[in-house]
């Protein structure tokens, strides 16, 4: 790949609803993306949406080609007195050696799992180190093209979240609703639901969505978002819509949905934060005071039951100095009741940004003292609870944020433990001078695993300024791991500063992003297996 050069970019981006794309799209080499109903496997070869369930898989709605059922016998058993059956169309991998089975007396005309066996996979998907669908390939990675969107959407307007039966994945590219896409196990499209914003479904003003995100509350589901009357005017108001397993909203008897108000701020418009605690029974919000033209220098917050009855009123969480903007960047609910804030204060000039961490107990009232340290600018730190199996509420933390050794040096994704025990961010991976990531974080018990998009800058000869990027996840103790299906870099958006991660099962992971070319912004998804 070429070496690129961009600029690291600071301030929030004001979403418009008509933009322009000037990138271009790279070459696909053996796959052709549709409306979502495909999904490529390694190397470009276009198999149906089929999968077999197995212990921690996402059911879907193909199955497998056959299984072993009392009405056939095994692979290779016979019913007249032990011949074995002709061999099988395929012969690699967990099909190897397979015969026909008989099925009411007659062998399989073609072989299925009856004749393959209890670990054969029509599209393979368990990650358990095996070739299941006997191409020859073991684990392999798939690629979706999920949906179309009608606008390129920043950070803050797309979010995930897996549920029993399925993983859901919010976006508004729309001024009017929010739509909640259904996916199976394969990350295929199965189905859409639209949460209509307020304004459409009332006589109420108009107005902007300002952030977004689905939670997991003790009812269910829930997607959470917030406007502003326009970009830069309150006033900031909060809501939360209970979803169906189907990811829509409950309807009212005499029209409308169910949703909660949770947040009304006359004075203030920023983008918020939310959190949800372990039993799903808190919700807390938190957000920056005063206006775009006029920011205020509080983060204040919050405290919600998941049908919007306050349980904290408004509080002041911190307090930063006059030339200083401070932006609530991650919250987290501790095992142990209390809560944990993240914020960055912009330092002023080229100072770089301050990371800021407090407890706060369910009232919250702080616990404990403050940790502070300074990073470069736009760190984005998220804060990941890792679980029981990584030690207490406190040693199970971990913090993730970028930052750069020097100004315009390269830059790094670090990882930070043991948060109030002096613990230092860790560099995991750095990149080459020009890229700058947007990343995401997991953890999956008990260990985390990061996935970023690596972005590059590029004008043409024109001045007309294209973006392009790869995709990239690593485990701790491992070297990055390139996961662009693609041999070119992808075609970017300039609002493409986010990807999301969702497991999908046992050893299983998604990585969702968004591409935009000539042909229009479309959300995407890499599926591929962990070690």
């Amino acid at each position: 790949m070429n070496a690129r050069h961009v600029r690291w970019g600071a301030g929030l981006v004001v979403w418009v609803w008509v933009v322009a794309c000037g990138s271009s799209d790279p070459k696909k080499e053996g796959a052709t993306p549709d409306s979502g109903t495909e999904v490529v496997e390694d190397g470009g070869a276009t198999r149906d949406s089929g999968t077999v369930e197995d212990g921690g898989v996402l059911p879907d709605a193909g199955t497998d080609a056959g299984s072993v059922e009392d009405g056939g016998t095994d692979a290779g058993s016979e019913e007249d007195g032990g011949t074995q059956g002709p061999p099988c169309e395929k012969s690699l991998g967990v099909c190897a050696g397979a015969k026909r089975a008989l099925v009411d007396g007659v062998y399989e005309p073609v072989c299925t799992a009856r004749s393959y066996g209890q670990d054969y996979e029509a599209v393979e998907t368990r990650c358990d180190g095996l070739d299941n669908d006997c191409d020859g390939v073991t684990d392999p990675s798939g690629w979706s093209r999920i949906a179309e969107l009608a606008e390129p959407i920043p950070d803050g307007f797309v979010s995930s979240l897996r549920t029993d039966d399925a993983v859901l994945v919010s976006v508004i590219d729309s001024p009017d609703e929010a739509r909640v896409l259904r996916l199976d196990s394969l990350l295929t499209l199965r189905g859409s639901s639209s949460v209509p914003m307020p304004w459409t479904r009332t006589e109420s003003a108009g107005g902007l969505v300002r952030t977004s995100r689905l939670v997991r509350t003790v009812d269910g589901p829930a997607l959470y978002y917030a406007t502003v009357a326009t970009p830069g005017v309150p006033p900031l108001r909060g809501y939360l819509v209970p979803l169906d397993a189907e990811g829509g909203p409950h309807p009212l008897p005499g029209g409308g949905i169910v949703e909660y108000p949770l947040l009304e701020r006359a004075s203030d418009e920023s983008a918020s934060r939310v959190a949800v605690d372990t039993e799903g029974n808190r919700l807390a919000v938190a957000w920056r005071t005063g206006t775009g033209g006029a920011p205020g220098h509080e983060v204040m917050g919050t405290v919600t039951d998941a049908r919007g009855e306050v349980l904290v009123a408004p509080k002041v969480l911190f307090t930063s100095a006059m030339d200083i903007t401070p932006r609530p960047s991650s919250l987290l609910w501790l095992r142990n009741g209390e809560l944990l804030v993240a914020i960055s204060d912009e330092l002023p000039g080229l100072a770089g940004n301050r990371v800021r961490l407090r407890r706060f107990d369910a009232d919250l009232d702080p616990v404990g003292e403050e940790r502070s340290f300074t990073t470069s600018e736009e760190p984005l730190p998220r804060l990941v609870e890792l679980g029981e199996v990584a030690g207490t509420p406190l040693e199970s933390v971990a913090l993730v944020l970028r930052s750069r050794a020097t100004s315009g040096g390269p830059s790094r994704i670090q990882v930070m433990r043991g948060l109030f025990e002096g613990g230092e961010p860790q560099t995991w991976a750095e990149l080459p001078s020009g890229q700058v990531p947007w990343f995401s974080a997991l953890a999956d018990d008990g260990a985390l695993r990061l996935g970023w998009l690596a972005k590059v800058t590029e004008p043409d000869e024109g001045g007309t300024v294209h973006y392009w990027g790869r995709l990239w996840t690593q485990e701790l103790g491992l070297e990055p791991t390139e996961r662009t299906w693609q041999s070119g870099s992808l075609p970017l958006h300039v609002f493409a500063q986010w990807v999301l991660m969702e497991k999908l099962g046992p050893h299983n992971v998604g990585l969702f992003y968004m591409t935009s070319s000539e042909e229009g912004h479309f959300l995407e998804a890499i599926r591929y297996c962990t070690q």
